[in-house]
């Protein structure tokens, strides 16, 4: 087994001086236990073997295995090594508390050593020791056995970590001088002569080890980010098949690939912990009882027309397309007709000479070289194992001072590139028709957004780059690096769980401010592109547009602010008045008539005393279905469309969508039985269908639904004419007479 486990121990600080605070602030063991708890997310969310053990110094009990009468006082082993998980998260918040004793931090790092020493003999799979201590130095300590501690890290192999005070902060020498203490949130507070001892003291250790020291500043924002699952890389060997006689043995490993959240905290949630959680799958029929199916007397069927073909295992074993592991180079082209955009696949991979293989390793090493020198790349057929498919994809040559090797690429096949066809935007006034000259951006327009694109550049170099006397070899700042930036939604989302794991009846927590912080431009981004900003506001100026008034029935008898003698307009006295005088003068529209049925509908709906709207809409209804019905052909079609389209908008509108399905459901079965399906297909055309939740939050109709009502019509036209096909063949070959059969409408 490979060690490469870690063992890490984490000694904590709760004496006095780490429980100080200004009022309001946050204390240093409050922001000391934050910092725990990060380092032990990290370790939960990622599934880490790693193990972990608390340590607290200044307790007012004792409890390790090398305390005696006269030293080890006060340190207690609260947590011995062991795999991180929820019972140590919850062992972090609650019982860890502030003390008013103080302790040795010196005696605390001896007994964090002897501890990881003792639990991990005998143990496999260790291969590093960490000692991370978190204190801000305020108690009193003995340096009768520093050289004892150093020989102890150095012999063991374990590396020190201390996250507290800045120890970069020294001043000058002068011990006399006090200086400043950063402390967890930031505030600044004056060293006090036990501090400034102590932090000598440490930075003393910390460069006889070569250890480091991090501020909580600093260390807070680094522990944030939850870390991915540690896999072990796993090589695919094959062979490289240039031609048959020309075979170089490789190895494949993954250089990149797309991150799959494990989910197996979907399978451990119950309501009731005592309760056993298990997977229980039925099958069942597509009938109004639900009958249920065993698993052994299904079958997998395939659909050929109004036939279902069965398929057993042996059918599609036979059927299957059979390849054999291979990475073929089909040939060669140049890298530019390899598009980016043509990049396939969950990620990309290294190719590089089989370990041990030093003949492979020089012909690789001649192909890459060959590759780079004359600008190629490699077209390979790459199929993983005999139950798998063939794959495409193509080698681009990598050298680096320290090593060369190819990189995999998944390509598509023809019919896997779709191409999409755009309009080309009016850029310049030289490429733009006379249609759009209206649209085209002037050169104040173009310049002003191509500078703000210049300044919100994420790899600049540092400093003002108007600056002439700039260095052209400054050193490039690169914003948002792949390797740091992490993805917020996993940081949220593990956020929750460890919130609902150790809190399950409190709502779930505010959005974390670090995580927070990623979502965020950078501010010296958001600094430097201000006046550019500013510049756009007057650039491209925007006006209000005003939406024209809707034409309803309660302004449609309004009379015209404009005189009939083309005279000037008077302010009326009904203007400030609610609803004006045509609510006086009309009158009260109590059904929805044949002659202006939409009007009156709209009307009758509007009327403030009362909510009138599922009696109108079901005389809409009884009006749409009437005058269909009573129509000459097409002839009033066009009416009955506008009272449907009015229906199905205000349904909308009022919130009410299940009227509208429900009278469409058997307005469709009325329309196909009397012969009506002309209109149907012009309600399909018109997008009439059913109200789904994309439109309405209110409807019970999905998507799907709503797009399975329209088609199914179409779908039993298509089958009904195939059969009638049928038929017609049938009828010229065996000759029958045709009987033809009139019944009334």
């Amino acid at each position: 087994m490979a060690a490469n486990k870690e063992a890490i121990a984490i000694v904590v600080d709760v004496g006095p001086s780490m429980n100080q605070a200004p009022e309001g602030e946050t204390t240093a063991l409050q922001t000391a236990i934050e910092a725990i708890t990060m380092i032990v997310q990290r370790k939960v969310f990622a599934e880490s073997k790693d193990e972990v053990a608390v340590i607290l110094f200044g307790t007012a009990d004792t409890d390790n295995p090398l305390a005696n009468d006269e030293s080890y006082e006060n340190i207690t082993i609260l947590r011995p090594l062991g795999i991180a998980d929820f019972d140590l998260l919850n062992l972090i918040q609650n019982d860890i508390q502030p003390s008013n004793m103080s302790a040795d931090y010196l005696d605390a790092l001896v007994v964090g050593i002897d501890h990881l020493v003792n639990a991990t003999q005998g143990k496999k799979g260790f291969g590093f020791k960490r000692l991370i201590l978190m204190s801000d130095l305020g108690g009193e300590f003995g340096d009768d056995q520093i050289d004892t501690i150093i020989n102890g890290i150095k012999g063991t192999g374990t590396e020190l970590n201390v996250i507290g005070p800045s120890l970069d902060d020294e001043d000058d020498n002068d011990s006399e001088k006090p200086g400043p203490s950063t402390i967890s949130n930031g505030h600044r507070k004056e060293r006090t002569a036990q501090q400034r001892a102590g932090e000598a003291m440490l930075r003393h250790i910390l460069q006889e080890v070569d250890g480091e020291c991090y501020s909580f500043s600093e260390a807070l924002p680094a522990l944030s980010s939850f870390q991915s699952r540690q896999i072990k890389q796993t090589a695919w060997k094959c062979q490289l098949e240039i031609t048959s006689g020309i075979r170089i043995p490789i190895c494949s490993y993954a250089k990149l690939k797309d991150f799959k959240l494990k989910q197996s905290w979907k399978r451990v949630y119950a309501k009731e912990p005592s309760e056993e959680v298990g997977t229980l799958r039925t099958y069942h029929m597509n009938d109004e009882e639900e009958t249920e199916v065993d698993r052994e007397d299904m079958i997998e069927g395939h659909r050929y027309g109004n036939t279902l073909v069965p398929m057993s295992e042996d059918d599609k074993a036979n059927m299957k397309y059979k390849a054999e592991k291979c990475f073929k180079i089909l040939g060669f082209t140049k890298p530019e007709n390899v598009k980016r955009s043509h990049y396939l696949g969950d990620g990309s991979s290294f190719v590089v000479a089989d370990k041990g293989d030093e003949a492979a390793a020089v012909a690789l090493s001649s192909l890459v070289q060959a590759l780079y020198e004359t600008n190629m790349v490699a077209i390979v057929r790459k199929v993983y194992n005999a139950a798998s498919g063939p794959k495409l994809g193509c080698l681009i040559p990598h050298i680096k001072a320290d090593y060369e090797c190819l990189l995999y690429v998944e390509l598509p096949f023809m019919e896997d590139v779709r191409q999409f066809t755009f309009g080309s935007l009016p850029i310049t006034k030289d490429n733009i028709s006379t249609a759009n000259s209206k649209f085209a951006p002037s050169d104040k327009q173009l310049d002003a957004v191509d500078k703000l694109i210049t300044t919100m550049d994420l790899c600049q170099s540092q400093g003002d780059e108007e600056e002439e006397d700039k260095d052209e070899e400054e050193e490039q700042t690169e914003y948002l690096k792949a390797k740091s930036t992490f993805n917020p939604h996993f940081q949220r989302l593990y956020q929750c769980l460890q919130h609902r794991g150790l809190n399950p009846d409190e709502p779930l927590a505010e959005l974390s401010p670090l995580v927070a912080n990623y979502l965020e431009p950078p501010q010296e981004i958001l600094s430097r592109c201000e006046e550019h900003l500013e510049r756009l506001n007057k650039v491209f100026k925007l006006e209000v547009v005003k939406k024209k008034e809707e034409k309803t029935g309660e302004n449609q008898f309004k009379e015209s602010d404009e005189g009939e003698a083309g005279k000037a307009k008077k302010p009326r006295l009904d203007d400030d008045l609610e609803g004006g005088m045509a609510d006086i003068t009309r009158a009260k529209v109590t059904e929805v008539g044949t002659v202006t049925p939409v009007e009156d509908f709209v009307a009758f709906i509007n009327q403030k005393d009362e909510d009138k709207f599922e009696e109108a809409s079901q005389q809409m209804q009884k009006r749409v279905e009437q005058i269909v019905l009573d129509s000459f052909g097409a002839q009033f079609y066009p009416k009955a469309m506008d009272c449907l389209q009015a229906l199905r908008k205000h349904s909308i509108k009022k919130s009410e969508p299940g009227l509208y399905n429900t009278f469409m459901k058997k307005f469709k079965d009325v329309l196909i039985a009397k012969g009506r399906r002309d209109f149907w297909e012009q309600v399909v055309a018109e997008n009439q269908g059913l109200i789904s939740k994309m439109e309405s939050e209110e409807s019970t109709v999905s998507n799907e639904e709503a797009k399975q009502f329209v088609s199914e019509e179409e779908e039993k036209d298509e089958e009904e004419d195939k059969q009638d096909e049928g038929d017609d063949a049938d009828d010229l070959v065996s000759n029958r007479d045709i009987t033809l059969i009139f019944v009334p409408p």
